[in-house]
């Protein structure tokens, strides 16, 4: 009987890597932002986007699940939103229909974010507000026209990567790597260099920007 589980569990994960054979289960979420202090995300193994919007009133958070099954719950206290991704065990192994998770954040919001990440690719297009991302194999990329707020990334061995648009963003950096490479293409002051950590400044060093990987790589440009 030992030896069938295996059999059994083997075929099972085939079955529900299979494309389903109706269309993908869509859901939409709106959320006022009320006294809300801290959005907190846990994406898990579901690949996610966080996209901070003008013209926005409330927090949007959308979904694209293959398997027609809810992808996200969001729960709120007086000062916190949770979003949190409904990560069973078939959507961890269904690598090939796994959903998709966009939050849409307004651009007048002044609280902090926090993304709680495992397997799951994390995206964020241009961040106004203190972010923190913690990540252990997922990929994490963060896009943006300039710093204004401190930023703290942190992986095992997913790569970290930033993109600034801004030739000299006001920030004080530090990329932080056991095994992993480190490069920036960004014109550093400042500069202070070891093995596992680079430090230096742009423009004015007015923001804190904290990349931490194991064996993942940062490149910053």
């Amino acid at each position: 009987m030992k030896k069938v589980w295996p059999v059994w569990l083997c075929m099972l994960l085939i079955l529900v890597s299979c494309n389903p054979p109706h269309a993908p289960f869509t859901d939409n979420q709106t959320m006022p932002l009320g006294t809300a202090k801290v959005i907190s995300i846990d994406n898990g193994s579901t690949p996610v986007t966080i996209e901070t919007v003008s013209g926005l009133d409330s927090l949007e958070v959308s979904s694209t699940a293959p398997d027609r099954k809810p992808a996200f719950t969001i729960e709120r206290s007086q000062q916190h939103i949770r979003i949190a991704a409904n990560n069973h065990l078939f959507r961890i192994f269904n690598l090939a229909n796994k959903p998709v998770m966009v939050v849409k954040i307004p651009l007048h919001y002044e609280g902090s974010l926090q993304i709680n990440s495992s397997s799951g690719t994390v995206n964020i297009i241009r961040p106004q507000n203190s972010l923190v991302v913690d990540g252990t194999s997922g990929s994490i990329e963060l896009i943006a026209d300039r710093i204004v707020s401190d930023i703290r990334l942190a992986s095992t061995s997913g790569k970290i990567s930033l993109r600034i648009a801004e030739p000299a963003p006001d920030v004080s950096w530090t990329l932080e790597s056991r095994s992993g490479r480190r490069s920036f293409a960004l014109e550093w002051q400042q500069m202070n260099e070891n093995k596992h950590i680079s430090q230096g400044v742009t423009g004015q060093g007015t923001y804190q920007v904290h990349v931490i990987t194991r064996s993942g790589n940062i490149q910053v440009q």
